[in-house]
């Protein structure tokens, strides 16, 4: 295990109200509306976005990573909040319920 594990800050998240996605085969097509740029995920980063939006755990969606994939959990872990924050700071997934928020 590493010395230090990531951690998904964001909780819930959403696609950004001027984003699409397409799935075309294992690539995952993103047009973000607003700034006219598109990004394109290989499978596992399909996986992420759409476990995102299914509600799924950034872990959940790990452990899923790493049933597919010849990949260590902390490895999957580390690299699918990566991705997750640069969606987030794109612009294309923003917050619905941060994990730290008080109810």
């Amino acid at each position: 295990m590493s010395a230090v594990t990531p951690s998904w800050k964001h909780g819930r998240v959403r696609c950004a109200d001027a984003v699409h996605s397409r799935l075309f085969d294992e690539e995952l097509v993103i047009l973000n509306l607003a700034k006219g740029q598109y990004y394109a995920l290989d499978d596992v980063g399909a996986r992420l976005w759409s476990g995102l939006e299914a509600g799924r755990t950034i872990e959940e969606i790990a452990q899923e990573v790493v049933a597919h994939h010849d990949v260590a959990f902390d490895r999957a872990l580390t690299d699918l909040v990566a991705l997750g924050e640069e969606l987030i700071a794109q612009g294309l997934m923003v917050c619905v319920e941060r994990r730290d928020s008080k109810r």
